[in-house]
């Protein structure tokens, strides 16, 4: 059954909605007020607004601008800070593939009704990215979706360059009578009324490399994105404890009951909850290993060995090995090729 009450979104994305009101000549302190908003929560990058009171403060941006492409002018006020340190890390990801995979993975930071609802996948002709809104209510309304995804056209045009096009773009609500801008926007067909919200991107654009790529940038954001979900949803002991995990990997100190207790539980109560989300301890320490592996590898500044001892690895072959089970290669061989 759908819950809304503990969905919230970050102010950083929510000051986008004000900066667009603000150009048509209204007064973004007044509609944000008659939909229940204190506005000076903008000015605290860390605040979250209700998820339910921001689809009101959309419904009523929409009447007062009378612009029924109203969110994509919104997107046009993104900001690599707008999605907190999530957009410098998908600005420095490898390519448009690991950061799409990088905004499924963390768009609870943005807006906790995203939780698994966004998708990445491999299709025949194309990558997919796609948006699953059926568990969350109140519904976003279109000029919310609207804003969703011409923001991600955006972001991919900020690190893949401004000739990144999109094969297609599918919408779930109606025409909402300016489908020219949507078609200027994307510079690709845009089809109303579909199954989903989708867009569809050529393979060889989504595994080209970016020059915004920027390992070490990749390794600082992500660990301060997830220290921030860690702290914003302590139900969430997935994200605790590979937080914990990539803090303490240096060190070597991995035990699991110390990492329990680190959390306040113990290490059966720990087994159990992780369990329930379908993952172990040990699979956690593994694919932690393996996401922080491969960004140190790509960095040439680290040799093989620090890399080992980085990863809490006691010996240097016990990392060659790992990674060759990981990869397919050793991270020698990987790095070189790279």
């Amino acid at each position: 059954m759908p819950v809304a009450n503990h969905f919230s979104v970050i102010s950083s994305s929510v000051l986008m909605i004000a900066r667009a009101i603000d150009s048509y000549g209204e007064d973004s302190n007044e509609l944000f007020r008659r939909a229940g908003l204190d506005p000076e929560r903008l000015r605290q990058p860390l605040a979250r607004y209700s998820h339910p009171s921001i689809q009101t403060l959309w419904q009523i941006a929409v009447e007062a601008t009378g612009d029924p492409c109203f969110g994509l002018r919104v997107a046009s006020f993104w900001h690599p800070t707008t999605f907190h340190a999530l957009g410098y890390s998908w600005l420095a990801s490898r390519n448009l593939e690991e950061a799409f995979e990088r905004l499924v993975r963390y768009s609870s930071l943005v807006n906790t009704a995203a939780r698994g609802a966004l998708h990445f996948e491999r299709m025949q002709q194309a990558f997919c990215f796609y948006a699953s809104i059926d568990h969350v209510e109140p519904k976003p309304r279109p000029a919310a979706m609207d804003a969703g995804l011409a923001s991600i056209l955006v972001m991919c045009r900020a690190a893949y360059g401004s000739r990144f096009r999109p094969q297609r773009v599918t919408m779930l609500h109606a025409d909402p009578g300016c489908p020219d801008q949507f078609a200027e926007l994307y510079k690709a067909p845009v089809e109303f009324a579909r199954e989903r919200y989708a867009m569809y991107i050529d393979p060889e654009i989504a595994l080209e490399p970016l020059v915004t790529a920027n390992p070490e940038l990749v390794r600082v954001n992500d660990q301060i994105v997830t220290d921030y979900l860690a702290s914003l949803d302590h139900s969430d002991v997935v994200m605790r404890v590979r937080s914990e995990l990539i803090e303490r990997l240096p060190s070597g100190h991995l035990d699991e009951g110390d990492i329990a207790a680190s959390i306040n539980l113990s290490r059966r109560s720990l087994q159990r909850k992780l369990k329930q989300q379908g993952v172990s301890f040990s699979g956690l320490l593994d694919s932690s290993r393996r996401e922080l592996g491969l960004q140190y590898v790509r960095d040439s500044r680290h040799s093989l060995n620090e890399i080992a001892y980085l990863l809490g690895f006691s010996e240097p072959g016990n990392f060659t090995r790992a990674f060759k089970r990981w990869y397919g290669k050793a991270p020698s061989q990987y790095r070189d090729q790279a």
